[in-house]
C-alpha cells in the first residue's frame, strides 16, 4: 500500500443567501494546512448564475492560498442518468498554466457538488489534494 500525503485543503462548507429577490450570495469555506479561507460570490438565483457563483467563491478561497485560477465554464449536465456539475478552470502553477476540467455528481447539494468540481479539477496540479 503507498502512503499518501495528507490533502493540504479541505472543503468545509458552502452556503447560499438571498440578498433580494433576484441576486443571491454564496460563500465557500475551505481549510487549509494552517487556516480557513473564504470566497465569496454575489450572482443571480437561477440555477447556472449559482453554478459559477459557487465556482467563483470556491476560485476566490483558493486564490488566498496563494494560487492563480480562473473560471472558464461551469455547467450542470446530465452524465450516464446522474446530474454532475462539470466545470473548466485555468490554472497556472510553477511557470506552468494549464486547462483544467473538473467533476461532481450533483446530489441534493449543488452548490457543494460545484466547489468539490474545483477542488477535483485543481487538487493534482496545484499540489494542494
Amino acid at each position: 500500500m503507498t502512503s499518501r500525503h495528507p490533502r493540504q485543503v479541505r472543503f468545509l462548507n458552502a452556503v447560499i443567501q438571498s440578498t433580494s429577490t433576484d441576486r443571491c450570495l454564496i460563500e465557500v469555506e475551505i481549510r487549509g494546512t494552517v487556516d480557513t479561507y473564504r470566497g465569496r460570490c454575489e450572482g443571480g438565483c437561477s440555477e447556472p448564475e449559482q453554478l459559477r457563483a459557487a465556482a467563483l467563491a470556491t476560485i476566490q478561497a483558493i486564490t488566498e492560498l496563494g494560487h492563480k485560477v480562473e473560471l472558464e465554464a461551469v455547467e450542470a449536465v446530465n452524465v450516464l442518468g446522474d446530474w454532475t456539475v462539470a466545470l473548466r478552470v485555468i490554472a497556472e502553477h510553477e511557470g506552468q498554466r494549464r486547462k483544467l476540467t473538473g467533476f461532481c455528481l450533483a446530489g441534493n447539494d449543488v452548490l457543494k457538488a460545484t466547489a468539490f468540481a474545483v477542488l477535483n479539477a485543481t487538487n493534482r496540479f496545484l499540489d494542494i489534494g
